[in-house]
């Protein structure tokens, strides 16, 4: 019983700290543009406009991770946010986890296309 209701608050700790770092514009530092302009060049990350999160920061790792550093961060990401992981929990949470695991898969797909891998 607790485990369930411990995997439910922190999907939705999750989801509400994201949603308030998109809105405050958390994590955009002043200079990054240079460094960003891969990523406004060559916006296909999951057919989304420009305004989405960048792979990078969908992974959690920086723009300078290696191969196997963005491997590991996937592989981590994909055992927290299974949509597996929260079928004894509400049907929206686990649509939730599954939104999220689409981010997660599309950031890892671009990054690996990037990274000739």
């Amino acid at each position: 019983m607790l485990r369930p209701l411990l995997i439910f608050f922190t999907l939705w700790l999750l989801g509400a700290l994201g949603r308030l770092f998109m809105r405050r514009g958390v994590g955009s530092r002043a200079g990054a543009g240079a460094s960003n302009s891969w990523y406004q060049n060559n916006n296909r990350f999951s057919g989304r406009d420009t305004n989405s999160r960048n792979p990078y920061e969908v992974l959690g790792v920086s723009r300078k991770a290696s191969t196997e550093e963005i491997r590991t961060a996937y592989r981590r990401l994909v055992q927290q946010y299974h949509p597996d992981r929260v079928v004894t929990l509400a049907p929206e949470f686990r649509d939730l986890a599954e939104e999220r695991m689409k981010e997660i898969n599309a950031a890892y797909q671009e990054l690996k296309t990037h990274h000739g891998n």
